[in-house]
């Protein structure tokens, strides 16, 4: 009895450990002189709710930044202009794909085992430090089902008007946006400190 409980037990907190898997930013140092910033989501679509709005039509826009960052002695500050890209995954019911558009182009994939990878997929940015100093890249990914130009052209829908939004209308737009209840996450990591001689 006491055997039988333990295995019940051992397979219950393996599958809440196993469901405990969260989408997390990675934003590692290349082997180049500067270093280069290897930048890379795990596990997001664990995150049930972006499968969910797929499923129902919704677009996922996934964008990055990745910024190289000096440490000073008051504080850390920006070098350069960080670099900042997007793609869009769709879903496509009739042939029942996952359609990845980049900058670059568009790739089909056929399930959510082919894309799962491919949303996982390591990107390198290299930035120049330009001066000696102490460095790290800081890394920002934000996956939402809305892309501004979404957010826009509902909110001056259901406005019943368009044209450029005013204070009030700004206001209106964030909190549209913060409370729909359509997923959205902003994940943030940091790469570890380097020096540039």
């Amino acid at each position: 009895m006491r055997l039988r409980l333990a295995v019940l037990l051992g397979a219950l907190l393996a599958g809440r450990l196993g469901g405990q898997e969260r989408p997390a930013l990675r934003v590692d140092l290349g082997g180049t002189d500067p270093p280069e910033a290897l930048v890379s989501v795990r596990d997001l679509l664990s995150e049930q709710r972006f499968l969910q709005a797929l499923e129902s039509g919704f677009p996922l826009y996934v964008e990055y930044q990745v910024t190289l960052r000096r440490t000073g002695s008051w504080r850390d500050r920006t070098v350069g202009q960080p670099v900042v890209w997007e793609y869009v995954v769709l879903l496509d019911p009739v042939r029942e794909r996952f359609t990845v558009e980049t900058p670059d182009g568009t790739e089909s994939l056929p399930d959510r085992g082919a894309l799962r990878p491919r949303l996982a997929q390591v990107y390198r940015v290299p930035l120049d430090p330009g001066a000696p100093g102490e460095y790290y890249y800081a890394g920002e990914v934000t996956a939402r089902t809305l892309s501004d130009q979404d957010v826009d052209e509902t909110f001056a829908w259901l406005k019943g008007q368009s044209g450029r939004p005013g204070l009030l209308d700004r206001i209106a737009r964030r909190v549209l946006v913060e409370v729909a209840p359509l997923p959205r996450l902003k994940l943030s990591a940091r790469s570890a400190m380097f020096v540039w001689r």
